[in-house]
């Protein structure tokens, strides 16, 4: 068992990505009006949901960014905030669809409390 415990452990530190925390990564730019809008449903909705929020114009945090979007195989051109990465899925944008994905999306989240 501990063998499997340690392979596990090595395979995410050979991903490049702390995906094996339990927050939610949240990229954004200053002036972004969709991170806003995102940021403040969030905030109402689920004031208790772990979310780190980033601000890709700080060094450190836009290597997370393109870390995030290395994982899901965005294409670089066409990057944008906010990228919010959620475990095995990730929403690029705010719109009423992506509202419903990051609903559906958080449910584990939630399951835990």
């Amino acid at each position: 068992m501990r063998l499997l415990v340690s392979l596990f452990m090595f395979c995410l530190i050979l991903s490049g990505c702390d995906y094996s925390s339990q927050e939610i990564q949240f990229f954004t730019h200053e002036g972004c009006p969709y991170c806003a809008k995102a940021l403040k449903y969030i905030q109402i909705n689920y004031p208790k949901l772990p979310v780190k929020v980033m601000e890709i114009s700080t060094p450190g945090n836009m290597r997370k960014f393109v870390e995030c979007a290395n994982k899901f195989h965005l294409d670089k051109q066409n990057l944008g905030t906010p990228l919010i990465c959620i475990n095995n899925h990730y929403i690029m944008g705010w719109s009423s669809e992506n509202q419903k994905k990051f609903n559906d999306y958080i449910q584990p989240y939630l399951k835990k409390k």
